[in-house]
């Protein structure tokens, strides 16, 4: 037996036991992807694959790379998302300008003619996030590459994600000019290659994160839109004003400056003289110019706040666990982790790949073009809503100062804690917190529900 439909087969038998490119969650049933391993390897032109907070995206992406074969890429629309999923951005697999774009008039630029002709899936992560005419310029690339008129020239295309988390950054001049383009939105399903094609749906709807039902059935209603007040009443009764006690929580916030604010804060109370770590970049990795996972200098003291950035290959910590700083050396930082022991934390590095096809072994090839090695830890007393995203935080203070400034911003933020009393509010929720974007959520809905995809936002006034 083989390709994805043993695959199926053995995921719902066997643990996965290799070191993940990806965070995985233990809790998680193997035998959860089993159907979904099999549609893709049924071969379904374009897939979806959409779900809201803890539903196991992540884990299905790893799932994907360990049995999807070698003839496959995973991509990311930002530089930060493709060093956490172990792939490439967007834009430099096929070339692209980082502008918007006139599909019409893309011409592709990389020259990776044989790899385009020998790829046959494309799995692009953080789809939310992803405009629509960039789906369309990878669209017409694959295209024009293949000699093929097919929708994405014949590749498999999997569109990983949830349209209700972060939306895309598009200003509002963008917005119009998408407008002329003859877009009725600026969303990757507002693309017009998902005219000609309807996707395949994987809805991923079984929440793992949190195990408190009336916890997710509110936060299923602040994602959606629906009984919005009902929700907000409930944590706002749930949630206290103060941390439960013995704890110290994560500050969720809106904005770089108020997080900046709150780690300054905490870094400056401490009496340590802390040390500086430089960050060091080999090859392809421009320290002036890329959005780096951690900063260039990272300056720790003995009693700050961490949050570790990467999962450990044995586990002893993973991708978002927190803990307090109680030594400090040359190379290295000692974190006693919340809930844990003493941990010794080293340098480590992020690898920037570089897809291509590989004529011997007759795969697609991830081949590493530059590291950055520095101390996987960040400042932690704060962190902004969208540094957050996919993380799971034991205890999470949510303080949205103004207000939340982009729909979806609120839900994620709250769907960060894995239970209400790990959950604190600097302020009550009000209902001005709580953005969605109806032409997001009427979709949404269609997807999850069996209606018609492609129509289903049409005609709906944003909120």
């Amino acid at each position: 037996m083989s390709g994805l439909a043993g695959a199926a087969l053995l995921c719902s038998i066997a643990p996965m036991n290799e070191t993940p490119a990806l965070p995985i969650r233990p809790s998680l049933p193997a035998e959860a992807f089993a159907g979904p391993l099999a549609l893709v390897g049924s071969g379904a032109p374009v897939i979806m694959v959409l779900g809201g907070a803890g539903t196991g995206k992540t884990t299905f992406l790893h799932a994907l790379r360990k049995h999807g074969g070698g003839k496959q890429a995973f991509l990311a629309p930002t530089g930060v998302a493709a060093l956490q999923l172990g792939g490439q951005t967007i834009h430099s697999f096929f070339g692209l300008p980082p502008r918007l774009m006139d599909p019409d008039q893309v011409r592709p630029r990389s020259p990776k003619r044989t790899l385009m002709k020998k790829l046959e899936r494309l799995v692009i992560d953080e789809i939310s996030m992803v405009r629509a005419d960039v789906l369309d310029a990878v669209d017409r690339s694959l295209r024009i590459a293949r000699g093929n008129p097919e929708p994405f020239g014949g590749v498999q295309v999997v569109l990983v994600g949830d349209f209700l988390q972060l939306p895309p950054v598009v200003p509002q001049a963008e917005r119009e000019i998408l407008g002329h383009l003859g877009y009725e939105g600026p969303f990757a399903f507002d693309a017009r290659v998902l005219r000609e094609v309807e996707p395949a749906r994987l809805p991923f709807l079984t929440v793992y994160r949190q195990t408190d039902d009336a916890f997710v059935g509110h936060l299923a209603e602040l994602r959606t839109g629906r009984y919005i007040a009902d929700a907000i009443a409930a944590i706002n009764a749930a949630s206290h004003r103060d941390h439960r006690p013995g704890r110290i929580p994560v500050v969720l916030a809106p904005t770089n400056a108020r997080v900046d604010a709150y780690n300054r804060r905490g870094m400056e109370a401490l009496y340590d003289d802390g040390r500086l770590f430089e960050g060091k970049s080999e090859g392809e990795f421009d320290l002036a110019n890329d959005r780096l996972p951690v900063p260039e200098t990272l300056a720790l003291k003995v009693g700050a706040r961490v949050m570790t950035v990467r999962n450990h290959p044995e586990r002893q910590w993973v991708n978002g666990s927190v803990g307090t700083i109680t030594g400090l050396a040359p190379d290295r930082a000692y974190v006693r982790l919340d809930g844990a022991g003493i941990v010794e934390i080293e340098r480590t590095s992020w690898e920037r790949i570089r897809y291509d096809w590989d004529e011997a072994t007759g795969k697609v090839a991830a081949k590493v073009v530059g590291t950055y090695t520095q101390l996987p830890l960040v400042p932690a007393w704060a962190v902004t809503v969208h540094k957050a995203q996919g993380l799971t935080l034991e205890d999470v203070r949510i303080d949205f100062d103004a207000g939340a400034f982009a729909a979806g911003q609120a839900y994620v933020a709250l769907s960060r804690a894995r239970s209400l009393e790990g959950l604190s509010l600097a302020r009550p929720l009000r209902a001005s917190d709580i953005r969605i974007d109806r032409r997001v959520a009427a979709f949404t809905a269609a997807f999850e529900n069996g209606g018609t995809l492609m129509t289903a936002a049409r005609g709906m006034d944003n909120d």
